[in-house]
């Protein structure tokens, strides 16, 4: 086991910023599903483009900073042809219209890329709680990601588009999928009460902050359980995952410009001032409805890009992207210098 010494707060920001932002956030996708019978549609058009267009913009950000910008032109093709090449394949795809695709492309990396930032926020809470032994970490991102997967599982017929593609080789292979994936979550669930148990007996048990949020993260996708229509279940547990990633965009970067104004002026106003950055929110919103009204090819593209993008700028694998948003994300005391080292330990992506 490898311990470090305690942060002075177990929280990433604050009690009330962590819990309305990270450990509670799913609250206002189950909101939104008890809300949907009385308010219709309206209720969820306005969720998924007022708050999940800018969670999909968001990731843009990282363009504009420019101690990042080095590395963006040393790899240029991860961050500006692969991204083109995401929108000539969706381009693509229309124009032959084979929208299965698209359709499996979506679900499953929808439910890995959710599944990620869960394991990146949790692996923070970890760390900031003096905790940095990685086979822990890789057993609880396991049980995360396969518990998960299982959910979405669980009533692929009320998804009848997929459904139906998933049971193109059997009728008998959704069921057979969901199978293998409750084996593989049952499996790594207990694994997981193994790990949490030899940390308590080691005398290095998780504090309650850091189980606050493994719960939420393994509990994020119960809307797939109840919830028969699959875009309303996907979307009321989408409004948890947009809600911590707005969270941890504006964190990093209210925490980076309040202390340099290294950026465009009016990108570094927005961080520094809640009217403009509420006002850019309504903005990017309005123009995602826009998009998916006039050009849903460009919105499914915008979707991929935003997660192939985070793949790369949240790669705290790289050293690079540890030692630029290592100081901001993690909050340790000591200087930059001694955050970004600290950050060595974070592999997982803190968001994604």
């Amino acid at each position: 086991m490898h311990r470090e010494e305690r942060s002075s707060s177990r929280w990433i920001e604050s009690p009330g910023f962590d819990l309305a932002l990270f450990i509670l956030s799913p609250l206002a996708g189950l909101a939104l599903l008890v809300a949907y019978p009385v308010c219709g549609p309206v209720l969820a058009i306005a969720a998924a483009t007022l708050i999940g267009g800018p969670h999909y913009i968001a990731s843009f950000t990282f363009f504009f900073w420019e101690d990042a910008a080095k590395d963006h032109r040393k790899r240029w093709v991860v961050h500006f042809v692969v991204p083109g090449l995401i929108v000539a394949f969706v381009v693509l795809v229309a124009m032959l219209r084979i929208p299965a695709v698209i359709i499996m492309l979506i679900y499953f990396w929808n439910a890995y890329h959710v599944s990620k930032q869960s394991c990146g926020l949790l692996s923070i809470y970890r760390h900031r709680g003096g905790f940095l032994d990685r086979r822990h970490r890789n057993i609880a991102n396991a049980a995360i990601i396969s518990t998960n997967l299982c959910m979405a599982l669980w009533n692929t017929d009320w998804y009848p588009a997929l459904h139906k593609i998933l049971s193109l080789p059997s009728a008998h292979a959704p069921l057979l999928l969901w199978q293998a994936s409750a084996v593989a979550a049952a499996l790594s669930l207990s694994a997981l009460a193994a790990s949490l148990y030899r940390r308590y007996r080691a005398g290095a048990a998780a504090g309650p902050i850091e189980l606050a949020f493994l719960v939420t993260s393994l509990t994020l996708f119960h809307p797939y359980l109840w919830v028969r229509d699959a875009d309303l279940a996907t979307l009321g547990m989408l409004m948890g995952h947009f809600i911590q990633y707005l969270g941890i965009v504006w964190l990093v970067n209210r925490r980076k410009f309040s202390a340099t104004a290294a950026g465009p002026r009016f990108f570094v106003a927005v961080w520094r001032d809640p009217r403009l950055l509420l006002g850019l929110f309504v903005l990017t919103g309005s123009l995602f409805m826009l998009l998916q009204l006039n050009l849903a090819a460009m919105t499914v593209a915008l979707v991929l890009i935003h997660f192939y993008l985070d793949g790369v700028f949240w790669a705290f694998r790289r050293p690079e992207v540890r030692k630029v948003l290592g100081p901001y994300l993690t909050g340790w005391r000591g200087g930059p210098a001694q955050a970004a080292g600290r950050a060595e330990a974070v592999s997982a992506r803190p968001a994604a």
